[in-house]
């Protein structure tokens, strides 16, 4: 935590203009630890499994104060979004997910086109924002009934 009592999150993202590899993030993260960077919070988009253990043991490995990582949609489709849950399932760092343009993006073109209504915006916002909460709750659920209880982070830095 900030001096000002501020959280700091880093999103990072590879530019889609430049090859990647499978640690490309890892290694990201990586770098900024070597800088002297340590974010209260990463995020991220979606990863394997495999990629998730990475990130989870570099985090324990690095920083025990980090709070986690929330996933990022890059505007992804549910569908597309319920599989990132799925490869997060067992990732001890993942916390959650913010993604503000699979939930408002098409619902808001189709209002400012003037295709449905004030009512009907809230309620294409408000499915779809129920929807994820469950795929993600349903993830979560067999993940936790899966592996023995994980150990928690600290939730505040060192002053």
């Amino acid at each position: 935590m900030l001096v000002s009592g501020h959280e700091l999150l880093l999103e990072v993202i590879p530019s889609r203009d430049i090859p990647s590899q499978p640690d490309t993030v890892y290694r990201a993260l990586k770098r900024f630890y070597n800088l002297g960077i340590y974010p209260d919070w990463w995020k991220l988009a979606p990863m394997s499994a495999e990629q998730w253990q990475g990130i989870d043991a570099l985090i324990a490995e690095r920083d025990v104060y980090c709070r986690g990582v929330v996933m990022l949609g890059l505007n992804a489709s549910l569908e597309k979004l319920a599989e990132g849950f799925a490869q997060a399932r067992q990732a001890q760092t993942c916390r959650g997910f913010m993604v503000g343009r699979t939930i408002f993006q098409e619902p808001c073109r189709l209002w400012l086109a003037g295709q449905i209504d004030d009512a009907e915006l809230s309620a294409q916002i408000g499915t779809i924002f129920e929807s994820l909460i469950a795929l993600w709750r349903s993830t979560r659920s067999v993940a936790q009934a899966s592996t023995p209880s994980a150990p928690r982070l600290a939730t505040e830095r060192a002053a």
